[in-house]
């Protein structure tokens, strides 16, 4: 059943797969050596000369749902930039942490953007969203 709430439509959707792969290969590479070290020493190897190994940092990286929430904002097109912030706002709850993210994060960058992002939507000098044609 379809949710009419996109504030909670829009979560996070797990990891991505390079961070569900990265996890499992360090898991087993860890598990190996382990393996390798406990087998050395239970054939009688030197305990004072024997270390396990660091495990590798797997960071994490989820793969958000935004879906929903971009093509609520392709809707928007055409209409004031700031009745369409308002009710971003009004839809999106900010004093929740979901709801920071999806707004400050990836919504709002969108539009206002970032010097190192590059944008969707730009508001034109009447105020209007607009759509950036890229070529």
């Amino acid at each position: 059943m379809a949710t009419k709430n996109l504030a909670r439509t829009v979560i996070e959707g797990g990891r991505t797969r390079f961070s569900k792969w990265n996890r499992r290969a360090s898991n087993g590479a860890q598990r190996t050596h382990e393996h390798l070290v406990s087998a050395s020493l239970t054939s009688g190897a030197d305990a004072d000369n024997v270390v396990y190994p660091h495990r590798e940092t797997a960071y994490r990286a989820f793969h958000d749902k935004l879906g929903p929430a971009e093509r609520w904002l392709a809707t928007q097109v055409g209409r004031p930039w700031n009745k369409a912030r308002s009710e971003l706002f009004t839809r999106f709850d900010t004093r929740t942490t979901p709801g920071r993210h999806i707004v400050f994060e990836h919504l709002l960058p969108e539009v206002e953007g970032r010097r190192w992002l590059q944008r969707d939507y730009v508001v034109d000098c009447f105020g209007i969203l607009r759509k950036v044609k890229r070529t």
